[in-house]
């Protein structure tokens, strides 16, 4: 069994979604002062790569503390989308055409490529995004969730986050800044994207692990 490392670094200085504060993480204890070493860190449920659960915008949604521990685990393919760029909208005719075999999967892992611009400005500049048809056609599939390799799955300028909305409030999850997407071979794989067990939390850093035959 083969684990990739879908996960980017949790650091001082990393990419955010703007307008949110940076994480933080400042040495309390080091070796040649204490003997031993100590972080503390100052971070939020949205930093780096990280799950959002239904309590992120439904009210009385499911968090990482009552979430069954499944949820978080289970079959998963990747539905390469990287033919599509800047502004462009991923269509529900695209995700049809990949043939895919929805019974079996719990997972639908978004690949368009843009993790490669993470920590430079153009992460954050207008990526390509599902259509609300392809959110509401996802929506009709019996998925745990769904993971992309961008910052939201909504566009960077949304002011009304309609596909939060479609996906978190069918009762599935949302995995944000997912990495090396390019390492999976084709064909289905295992997803592990287990989050803190944070109580009534909204979403959790997570680290995203495809097992591979």
């Amino acid at each position: 069994m083969k684990l990739s490392d879908l996960t980017h670094t949790l650091e001082n200085g990393m990419m955010v979604f703007p307008g949110d504060s940076p994480p933080m993480f400042q040495k309390t204890l080091t070796h040649v002062n204490d003997g031993a070493q100590v972080i503390r860190m100052d971070i939020a449920t949205h930093h780096g790569t990280h799950i959002d659960c239904p309590l992120h915008f439904v009210a009385d949604g499911k968090s990482t503390d009552n979430s069954e521990l499944g949820n978080f685990y289970g079959k998963a393919v990747i539905a390469d989308c990287t033919q599509f760029g800047t502004d462009d909208q991923i269509s529900a005719d695209h995700l049809q055409g990949l043939n895919l075999n929805w019974d079996t999967l719990d997972w639908l892992i978004v690949y368009t490529g843009w993790y490669k611009y993470w920590s430079t400005p153009r992460y954050l500049e207008n990526f390509p995004v599902l259509s609300v048809e392809a959110a509401r056609f996802l929506q009709g599939k019996k998925l745990k969730g769904i993971g992309l390799d961008v910052i939201s799955i909504d566009a960077i300028d949304s002011v009304d986050y309609p596909l939060h909305k479609i996906i978190l409030g069918s009762g599935m999850y949302v995995i944000e800044n997912l990495c090396n997407l390019h390492q999976i071979p084709e064909g289905e794989f295992t997803l592990a994207a287990f989050p803190l067990k944070i109580a009534q939390g909204d979403g959790s850093p997570i680290r995203a692990v495809a097992l591979t035959a």
